[in-house]
């Protein structure tokens, strides 16, 4: 293999390598981003589950009573 065809592999992996830099960063900011949403939606699923036990508290179902869609 001469000095040429050898630069010219080394060219190629050095494009590839940063082709795989670019979408490994680009997949970072994406899981960055993801990870954000789920912790956003678990605080309010939290809070959801708080504000349904506060209005259970308040509205308490007797043994014989029927929900209204009875």
């Amino acid at each position: 293999m001469n000095t040429s065809q050898t630069d010219q592999r080394i060219d190629e992996l050095e494009i590839k390598l940063q082709f795989q830099e670019d979408t490994i960063d680009s997949l970072n900011q994406v899981l960055i981003r993801q990870q954000k949403d789920m912790l956003l939606m678990q605080e309010k699923l939290l809070l959801l589950g708080k504000q349904l036990e506060s209005y259970r508290q308040q509205q308490p179902i007797q043994d014989g009573d029927r929900p209204p869609h009875y």
